[in-house]
């Protein structure tokens, strides 16, 4: 046969080959060997065709024969790492590939080949040099550059991977898998509305891909974009109709917009599918604690750490629903173990501090407390500053930024702390909310500036709630002497000036809170359920609700004269200090003003849920916070008519002469 048939006939193999018919193929070259033993490129496509058909030895052999004749074939050193990496024989695969890229020093496709028999091995720097050095070669490279952004990845190079990824949309932007990578990639960081719209776009061009719409799912959850993660979930859960971890999620994320039935059967869907799904047990048992079912609550967070002992999230949130039950004891338990699996997660570790601070373990919970900085839910809205932290030491002349992080009644209970602070040698500048920005302007030797204002030069920060750790509060050393805030004399007297035209007892009543407060639903009240009970003879009461809710308005309006509304004339914190000190009683729910009056030494009874605040400690009618003020606890959850009825016969005999019920210390007899 001679040379020009030959080449004749590989033509043929080769179009028979590309063409997806690998019979033919194999039999022209077949046909060719039987005359040319030793034709290389016969030889090499016979052993692309038996690698192709799993016939290894065979192929392994050809390979060999063509090395005997052509040891520099650098495209058979290719197709004979391709055969090793299927087998799993990297260490030989990188081998094969490096002679073939020594052979083509300038093939882009061979270096991004070896570059992944590299990755393979985990030699992440020699395969993110071979891609860099494809890239280089051949920019328009797609394979070598997915795989550059893939090395960057195992490396935790996240940053790096996402660029690499956005250069690989440029030239594809009708890539799914390259948007679905990159919004992994921004998951991973955080960068939750951007990995939202990279996984919204990987769903809209692969609309069947459930991975795409479970994790655009998680993305709008992270954010805090629940209704949207609603509708994600709820299309992930039509692509994939058995995953538990969608169903679940979509309970917790119905829970969190308030739709609890709903949340409920998306839970209940899942255990029925997974009845050992730990995660599906806690969610439900959030939900059931949504709902005031707290004995329901706990009983779903014991499935859960039941069905998965190792569940660090399980034993937080059954710590978390012992404590709304008032079981204190079996949550410190809980929470302790949720500890030891979980010591690095800071959201378990607040909650800790929490447990820890209700028994009375005040040293131990204040440093579990500072756990809540590295919280996102919590921390996403506290001031941040790029100055080191205060530790105690002796400030030396130097200033000092304390920072109120979380709420209004938080800030006014722990500026009773500034005093110590200011004994220790430097300057102070207390940024608060703009509200009782006025009021704290009183503090001697503070500089007070409401958050939003400019901030003067200061060299060491620390946030109001640390404070009690700097200086190693116990229940025996709380800074308990009040007054320590005092309301404008001037505003005080215009206000005794006005309530002093009324005879009788002078109770400011506060009702409820924050209707954001995630735990409003357990401490806030109606003004109907209160505000009745509360009117007795010899007593005038008046209002201090700053934000009375809608069906409250019918309440006040039936009461007439009997109950005063103050809040019109409240502007700010400054004014409701003035009010309060003209008052002979403050009852309030658990509020920044119940604070306010503990603060300026003024009577106040604070109306408590069975799901107890940490501050209040346990079994007590009194607090070492706030000499003045008496609580009133719920015997069992959701139950405030014992409460009411308590306050309101405590009531009547202080108006009726014993001024001494005014003042903790005493019998409720």
């Amino acid at each position: 046969m001679g040379a020009v048939a030959v080449e004749r006939l590989l033509g043929e193999a080769a179009d028979h080959y590309n063409a997806g018919r690998p019979g033919p193929a194999l039999a022209l070259c077949g046909d060719i060997l039987a005359q040319v033993p030793d034709h290389p490129p016969a030889l090499h496509l016979s052993a692309i065709l038996a690698f192709a058909d799993g016939r290894m030895a065979e192929g392994a052999a050809l390979l060999a024969r063509l090395f005997a004749c052509d040891p520099n074939h650098a495209a058979a050193y290719v197709t004979l790492g391709d055969a090793l990496a299927v087998k799993g024989e990297q260490e030989a695969a990188a081998e094969a590939f490096a002679r073939a890229a020594a052979l083509r020093p300038r093939d882009a496709a061979v270096h991004d080949k070896l570059g992944t028999a590299w990755l393979a091995l985990s030699r992440f720097a020699a395969a993110e040099a071979e891609y860099r050095l494809a890239l280089t070669l051949d920019p328009a490279l797609a394979a070598a550059r997915w795989n550059l952004a893939l090395v960057l990845v195992r490396q935790g190079r996240l940053g790096e991977a996402a660029t690499v990824y956005q250069q690989a949309l440029v030239q594809r932007p009708a890539d799914a898998g390259l948007h679905l990578a990159l919004a992994d990639v921004l998951y991973q960081q955080g960068v939750f509305d951007e990995a939202a719209m990279h996984y919204r776009r990987a769903a809209s061009l692969a609309p069947d891909d459930a991975k795409a719409a479970r994790q655009l799912g998680h993305a709008l959850y992270e954010a805090g974009r629940s209704a949207e993660a609603i509708e994600a979930y709820r299309r992930a859960a039509l692509l994939d109709p058995a995953n538990v971890v969608v169903l679940s999620n979509l309970g917790a994320c119905l829970c969190g917009a308030g739709q609890l039935d709903a949340a409920l059967a998306a839970c209940r869907h899942a255990l029925a599918l997974r009845p050992d799904y730990a995660p599906a047990h806690t969610n439900l048992g959030i939900v059931h604690e949504r709902r005031g079912e707290f004995d329901a609550a706990v009983a779903a967070h014991r499935r859960a750490v039941a069905a998965d002992p190792g569940y660090a999230r399980g034993h937080a949130n059954l710590a978390v629903a012992l404590r709304h039950a008032g079981d204190i004891d079996a949550s410190l338990a809980a929470s302790h173990q949720a500890v030891a699996l979980a010591p690095d997660d800071a959201q378990t570790r607040y909650n800790h501090a929490h447990a820890l601070l209700l028994t009375g373990d005040l040293a131990a919970g204040f440093a579990e407390h500072r756990w809540g900085r590295h919280c996102p839910e919590l921390s996403a809205s506290m001031p941040r500053f790029d100055v080191p932290d205060w530790n105690g030491e002796p400030l030396d002349g130097r200033t000092l930024l304390l920072f109120a992080e979380y709420g209004i009644g938080d800030a006014l209970q722990f500026v009773r702390y500034i005093p110590r602070v200011r004994a220790m040698g430097g300057n102070i500048v207390l940024q608060v909310q703009p509200a009782i920005a006025s009021l704290l302007r009183g503090l001697d030797g503070v500089a007070v500036v409401a958050r939003g204002e400019p901030l003067p030069p200061f060299d060491l920060q620390l946030p109001l709630m640390n404070l009690p750790h700097i200086f190693g509060t116990t229940l025996e050393t709380i800074p308990g002497d009040v007054p320590y805030l005092a309301a404008d004399p001037i505003k005080v007297a215009a206000w005794r000036n006005v309530l002093g035209c009324r005879p009788g007892l002078k109770v400011g009543v506060v009702w409820a809170g924050n209707p954001r407060h995630k735990g409003d639903r357990q401490r806030s009240l109606a003004a109907s359920d209160v505000l009745a009970r509360l009117v007795r003879p010899g007593v005038q009461l008046y209002s201090l609700q700053k934000e009375p809710r809608p069906d409250d308005a019918p309440a006040l309006l039936d009461l007439g004269t009997e109950v005063i509304d103050l809040a019109p004339l409240l502007a700010d914190f400054a004014e409701t200090a003035a009010a309060v000190t003209a008052l002979d009683l403050v009852i309030s729910v658990d509020t920044s003003v119940a604070h306010l009056a503990g603060a300026l030494a003024r009577p106040v009874w604070v109306l408590l849920p069975y799901a107890q605040d940490w501050r209040w400690l346990r079994d007590r009618a009194d607090t070492p916070w706030y000499p003045t003020m008496r609580l009133f606890r719920q015997e069992r959850p959701m139950a405030w008519e014992g409460v009411l009825a308590r306050a309101s016969d405590e009531l009547a005999r202080v108006a009726a002469g014993e001024r001494g019920r005014l003042a903790p210390g005493v019998s409720e007899s």
